[in-house]
């Protein structure tokens, strides 16, 4: 009898031991408040972070938690494996943080995205200056990786470069993300985007890297969308006809920034000077919008050969020569005037 009572005893004691301690550690660690008072904290968490690095981290932002308590907590929650990289905000003022709280956020993604709006006929170095600004994406990197041989081949690219392939659109990207993600997902923007097209694309005598570089050329000169068919009939006649293409973006494309075009700029030897070369330059000369892929598609059925831009987003059409060169002449002096 009195070794059951004694077994009975020993039992009551564990079990006790055993609550107090499930209590105590519910109240003092899993839902430690770890954080709290006015201001919000905001950290990053690195790609494959281990325990102790990702306890460091939120030690460095005056987070109350031990390398033990976290590790503890997240492999009790059972989301020890499933913690994801990025950048994460509290807000402590709103409610005090704890532990639970803070390793159910992490591990379910719940971190700081941004729009990120990349615009029509962005060249591949304005994009890589924009993720810069926006998501502090290695600028260098990024230029690298879009020449990179191995990602041409992936997209099947038939150019130096991903150039005229990654869509113009408002993305919302997460503040780590990955180069190659990015890359990736505006890719395949542009191949949703084109979709609806294929057949258009994949019967034209041009065909699809071709399209896409016209495309470019007309996003080039285009300001007001209205015009944006006469300004493929342009380009589309002077093919047809072997003539240069004389556009003027495509030049500047030879240059690292926008300029001022000289006549000299137009006898440069490069292929893409299309004041020298005929046809197409070997590819996009920026990233062109759908409505761009369109007009090269379907160009309106005008006969123009020429264009002068007047100054106020809209061109001057000319079939004539020398009528282009009279508007152009005239648009060049009222410019002149304006400046004095």
């Amino acid at each position: 009898m009195n070794k059951m009572r004694s077994l009975y005893f020993i039992l009551a004691v564990t079990g006790f031991v055993i609550m107090t301690g499930f209590f105590w550690t519910d109240r003092f660690v899993i839902n430690k408040v770890v954080f709290s008072g006015q201001d919000s904290v905001s950290f990053k968490i690195p790609k494959k972070a281990a325990f102790n690095e990702i306890a460091s981290i939120l030690r460095a932002k005056n987070i109350d938690v031990s390398d033990l308590e976290f590790k503890f907590t997240a492999k009790w929650l059972e989301k020890d494996r499933k913690i994801k990289y990025g950048k994460y905000t509290f807000h402590p003022e709103k409610k005090p943080v704890r532990l639970k709280d803070l390793i159910t956020q992490i591990s379910e993604g719940n971190n700081i995205t941004v729009n990120v709006t990349i615009p029509e006929g962005s060249r591949l170095v304005e994009i890589a200056g924009t993720l810069k600004k926006y998501l502090d994406v290695d600028s260098a990197a990024f230029m690298d990786r879009v020449y990179d041989q191995d990602v041409l081949d992936k997209y099947k690219i038939p150019a130096q470069s991903l150039e005229g392939y990654l869509y113009p659109e408002t993305y919302n990207f997460n503040m780590e993300e990955n180069i190659d993600l990015v890359i990736e997902r505006m890719y395949n923007t542009g191949r949703q985007k084109l979709y609806r097209l294929k057949n258009k694309i994949d019967n034209n005598a041009l065909g699809e890297h071709g399209i896409i570089t016209l495309a470019s050329i007309i996003q080039g000169e285009v300001m007001n969308y209205d015009e944006i068919r006469l300004i493929s009939a342009v380009y589309h006649n002077r093919l047809k006809r072997g003539m240069l293409l004389q556009a003027d973006p495509t030049v500047q494309y030879m240059f690292d920034r926008p300029k001022r075009l000289l006549k000299t700029d137009t006898s440069i030897d490069n292929p893409y000077n299309t004041y020298k070369y005929k046809g197409l330059p070997p590819g996009p000369i920026n990233n062109p919008s759908v409505k761009a892929v369109e007009a090269a598609l379907d160009p309106a059925d005008a006969p123009y050969l020429f264009m002068v831009a007047k100054g106020d987003g809209t061109h001057n059409f000319n079939v004539d020569l020398n009528d282009h060169i009279n508007d152009k002449n005239r648009f060049d002096r009222n410019v002149r005037k304006e400046k004095k």
